[in-house]
């Protein structure tokens, strides 16, 4: 037997026709994961799906000339057919491969990935708690433990997170010195998190005087967890590019500023005259504005108020500079739209210091801004935009997108019998199961009330009804305690539709909602697809 493939000859002949498109291989690992995981399945119902499954990857592994996966898919096939002829108790030797297969596409994904992992620290503890170890990867943080007393140099210097598990709380007086001193080790990107057993002012004290930027006690807030991680991830700017326009009517100063900020990784947009200024910000989204107070054609405090004014600006840090000394001409251009007063003579490590520290505050601002409050999710707007962003990504590249409806059903009951608290509950309990069970970079948002949006890049419709198919059966399977202490199991409806099938965000939505309403009408806890020829 050939180490191509272990397909006889007549299952060859049955083999799906190659249609092109790069398989999904992190949703083709958690498949496979889940069916031979499942416990409401027969071991032969198991065995039997996983063999489905293997076979159409094998044929996907082979077109696609991945040799390294396409030998373990082979050696999955034969561990299933001896499986099937001897049996055992327990499929410990299948679950081994295919955790190894998963080890592999992991490695795949991280190779092939444009955005490298994040590297996060914690002490503290021995272990992580599940929660904050889902959030951690849905976030794209790479979680790793670190002694304070020995830390290792090499993880400090990729460092854009560290957590503290706090265990017996402000007595620990060595510890919270350690991490003073670990802070000051870390780049200035750096976020630090304590999650504590304790909440009071001793706590929150020590955790101050130790430069730790945020708290969270138990039991862990999700939602409050997920805006952090979300926040910490969309400022790591010692290695990503910042973006400042600076609007000044002396050419020299473009000139002079260009080359102090090249060498902090400082993307500089320069302008002379106002209008052009205002195209620029709009056309480029800059993270902090410079603007001079005094200009012949416009002043900047106008210039401001005219940033101000756009809801596509009116947030961007705005910082004045000039060679103003008078107090209350520096307090009337802050009270008419800037943030903050700069001197023209400033240092240049200076000025870069401050731009770097009000670009990661506005980074942290927008991403809090684009979270829902209950979930840590997305929220609607931020969603919606993905779709229009995935879609031109998906035209551009010739690769499917889909995306997802999904509703909790009954939900109103489950308010109205259980209280609004155990409602809250269970729409958190489908949020941590969406946000710890898809990749990094799909988008899962709340939409509204009990309704969910997922986005998958390069993912097909079929694919991912067989995905949220398995979610949906894993959600059903698990209980939510209530406010009252009742234990209750609740399930989803979900409509999918995509790219190419649909070409615009509004048809998708669309789509996808129709698609819900039939999987509402005919009975629910089910998904459904909609195709354009169905319309």
């Amino acid at each position: 037997m050939t180490s191509e493939s272990t397909l006889t000859a007549a299952e060859s002949l049955h083999e799906p026709q190659w249609d092109g498109v790069p398989q999904n291989w992190p949703l083709a690992a958690a498949s496979l994961r889940s069916s031979i995981n499942d416990p409401t399945a027969r071991r032969t119902t198991r065995l039997a799906d996983l063999h489905n499954q293997v076979r159409c990857l094998i044929h996907r592994a082979r077109h696609e000339k991945l040799r390294v996966l396409l030998g373990v898919l082979n050696r999955i096939d034969q561990e299933i057919r001896r499986e099937n002829e001897q049996g055992s108790a327990d499929l410990s030797r299948l679950n081994r491969l295919i955790r190894y297969f998963d080890r592999l596409v992991q490695h795949l994904q991280k190779a092939q990935d444009e955005v490298p992992e994040a590297m996060a620290l914690y002490t503290g503890s021995s272990e992580l708690p599940e929660l904050l170890e889902d959030s951690l990867r849905r976030s794209g943080f790479g979680a790793h433990p670190i002694n304070l007393e020995n830390p290792d140099p090499a993880l400090l210097e990729h460092t854009g997170l560290l957590i503290y598990l706090a265990e017996d709380g402000v007595d620990n007086a060595r510890e919270f010195e350690l991490l003073a001193q670990l802070k000051k080790q870390l780049s200035a990107c750096a976020q630090t998190l304590m999650i504590s057993k304790r909440d009071d002012f001793a706590i929150r004290a020590a955790a101050v005087r130790a430069g730790i930027d945020h708290v969270i006690t138990h039991p862990i807030d999700s939602a409050r967890l997920n805006t952090l991680l979300t926040g910490a991830r969309a400022y790591e700017c010692d290695d990503e590019q910042i973006a400042v326009l600076l609007v000044d009517d002396m050419a020299t100063a473009g000139i002079y500023w260009r080359k102090q900020f090249a060498r902090a990784n400082v993307r500089l947009l320069f302008e002379t005259r106002p209008q052009a200024a205002f195209e620029a910000a709009l056309a480029e989204t800059p993270d902090v504005v410079l603007l001079d107070l005094y200009m012949p054609e416009m002043d900047g405090v106008d210039l401001a108020r005219i940033f101000r004014e756009h809801p596509q600006l009116n947030d961007v840090p705005i910082l004045f500079m000039s060679t103003e000394e008078r107090d209350q001409h520096r307090l009337e251009a802050k009270l008419k739209g800037g943030d903050d007063f700069l001197n023209k003579s400033i240092a240049g490590d200076d000025l870069i210091r401050m731009v770097r520290y009000r670009a990661q505050r506005y980074r942290q601002a927008r991403a809090e801004r684009r979270t829902d409050s209950l979930t840590g999710l997305l929220n609607h707007r931020a969603i919606t935009e993905m779709v229009d962003s995935e879609l031109d990504r998906a035209i551009r590249q010739e690769q499917p997108l889909s995306v997802v409806m999904i509703d909790i059903d009954k939900f109103k009951l489950i308010n109205d019998t259980h209280g609004h608290p155990s409602g809250d509950r269970v729409i958190r309990k489908l949020s941590t199961l969406l946000n710890t069970r898809l990749r990094k970079y799909d988008g899962v948002g709340r939409y509204g009330g009990e309704e969910f949006m997922v986005v998958l890049p390069a993912t097909s419709v079929e694919t991912t009804v067989e995905l949220i198919d398995r979610l949906r059966e894993q959600f059903a399977d698990s209980a939510v305690t209530t406010e009252g202490g009742d234990t209750i199991h609740c399930h989803f409806s979900a409509g999918v539709a995509g790219y190419p099938e649909h070409i615009t965000p509004q048809e998708i939505i669309s789509a996808a909602d129709s698609a819900l309403y039939v999987a509402k009408q005919s009975g629910r806890n089910q998904v459904q697809a909609r195709h354009y020829d169905e319309e």
